[in-house]
């Protein structure tokens, strides 16, 4: 029996010299990363802490507050690492540093560095498409704005720097959905300017074609969100080819109130004349063929409207 008892002794007390050396060696990693820490090499730091948690887990309750040192330090240094690389403009590295900052914050229960983290990187997702922007790589611009609201919802901003890189990508829906929120989310005026040069365009590029319905349709979409002379002239044009001769007088009109000194203002009296006249407004035809009498691209042919088929006083 004495024996017995011996053997459990000797087993006890090797057991707890284990446990003191395993803690001691859990210390000194911990202590080397505070000093590397204090060097300035966030890295080794880094490996230090993890080794020193790693054994302090094994080691159990008499490591608690070892560990627990350990997960508030690991955490912070990934997300100063995160931000280190960021300033170094290394955005995708920044990006994967801070991601993995948050899941380790939120693994360790350090909330605060978890919600840092999680605020910088839809920035940094911002700063990296405002550069695919700029080098005109939209579809990559395009994935990242579409992280920064999907990280953000209610990222206004975001969705308009979307809606600009989807229509520079020639991707008309997704840059009009788009815009449609970042209207909603506030950025009405840069977004409605957005689409109505959109649909201007895209009505200008059809109008090309002789599509006339595809171009009436697109100037009067972007008319309802911004009028602009330019959108009148094509949707009148439009509306005259088309045989809808009160559209295009209403936005020939529009035209000449909005712009009555631009450079094609004759053209745009040229084409109200040639409206009113297939409407039978006589008068009014007349008012806007002596209009451009004076002009040498229009005079001859309005000079036979007004004395010859018009006969206007």
């Amino acid at each position: 029996m004495k024996k017995i008892l011996a053997i459990l002794t000797i087993a006890t007390l090797s057991a707890v010299s284990v446990l003191a050396q395993d803690m001691e060696s859990a210390t000194a990693l911990y202590n080397e990363g505070a000093t590397a820490l204090n060097a300035g090499d966030k890295e080794t730091a880094l490996g230090y802490f993890e080794e020193a948690l790693a054994q302090a887990e094994l080691i159990g309750p008499e490591a608690e507050e070892l560990a627990f040192n350990c997960k508030r330090n690991i955490p912070t240094l990934i997300n100063a690492m995160g931000k280190e690389l960021a300033a170094a403009n290394e955005i995708d590295a920044a990006i994967e540093m801070l991601n993995k900052a948050v899941e380790k914050a939120n693994e360790y229960g350090q909330d605060d560095i978890a919600a840092d983290a999680q605020g910088l990187i839809p920035q940094l997702y911002m700063q990296q498409g405002n550069i695919l922007l700029n080098q005109k790589n939209y579809p990559a611009a395009m994935a990242a704005y579409q992280k920064v609201v999907e990280l953000n919802p209610n990222d206004a901003n975001g969705y308009l720097r979307l809606g600009q890189a989807a229509s520079r990508a020639d991707d008309i829906e997704a840059a009009i959905a788009a815009l449609t929120k970042a209207s909603e989310l506030g950025q009405s005026k840069a977004a409605d300017k957005e689409m109505a040069t959109i649909y201007l365009s895209k009505a200008a590029e059809v109008l090309k074609a002789k599509d006339y319905q595809g171009a009436y349709d697109n100037a009067k979409k972007s008319l309802d969100i911004m009028p602009t002379p330019t959108a009148m002239q094509i949707a009148g044009t439009a509306a005259l080819q088309l045989k809808n001769y009160d559209d295009a007088i209403a936005n020939f009109e529009g035209f000449l109130t909005a712009s009555p000194n631009a450079r094609n203002a004759d053209q745009i009296k040229y084409q109200l004349a040639t409206a009113y006249e297939a409407k039978g407004d006589k008068e009014n035809a007349c008012v806007n063929y002596k209009a451009i009498l004076n002009n040498p691209q229009f005079a001859e042919y309005a000079k036979h409207k007004v004395n010859n088929e018009l006969k206007c006083q």
